[in-house]
């Protein structure tokens, strides 16, 4: 509580004018840092990256960082998408690459912590990870050729496994 009241005399020595914009914004930004540093200090960038990665759909580094509205509601996205044929899921792993590239804060506006190379190469390293996969699925669902599904028909049969009929 005493943190609200130190942000409140600010505002009002501002209010009264003893404090110009400048002294106040940085006496603002003092106390965020000295609450900061007190609640444990800054998140780590390589654990929002990977959480991002890993659990991104459901908003796993969004409720680290703090940004916990747009955490529930990725996580609520994900959990009804099923209703909707997944498609909602591709939005939010969209959602989740922009995020865990452009965000480089928590919900306080404190700098992420970590090894700046690190947090680089894994940022890289996950849009390369969704492109791949992405592509990969694509080519699974329209890669199979009338051509390719009557060879694989052919070669069943020949080694004595029924064949399977291929629906188009």
């Amino acid at each position: 509580m005493e943190n609200f009241d130190d942000f409140e005399k600010l505002a009002k020595l501002r209010d009264r004018n003893i404090l110009n914009e400048e002294e106040y914004v940085g006496l603002k930004q003092a106390l965020i840092r000295k609450n900061t540093e007190e609640a444990g200090g800054a998140k780590s960038g390589v654990a929002y990256v990977l959480l991002g990665w890993l659990l991104g759909i459901f908003g796993a580094h969004n409720y680290y960082a703090g940004y916990t509205r747009k955490a529930t509601i990725q996580l609520l996205i994900t959990l009804f998408s099923g209703f909707l044929c997944f498609i909602p899921l591709v939005f939010v792993q969209v959602w989740v690459i922009a995020e865990i590239c452009l965000i480089n804060k928590d919900a306080a506006e404190v700098p992420f912590k970590g090894d700046l190379g690190l947090i680089k190469i894994l940022r890289i390293a996950a849009v390369a990870f969704y492109i791949v996969s992405y592509f990969l699925t694509f080519l699974g669902m329209y890669g199979n050729s009338q051509q390719e599904m009557m060879m694989a028909q052919q070669r069943m049969a020949t080694q004595g496994r029924p064949a399977v009929m291929f629906v188009q």
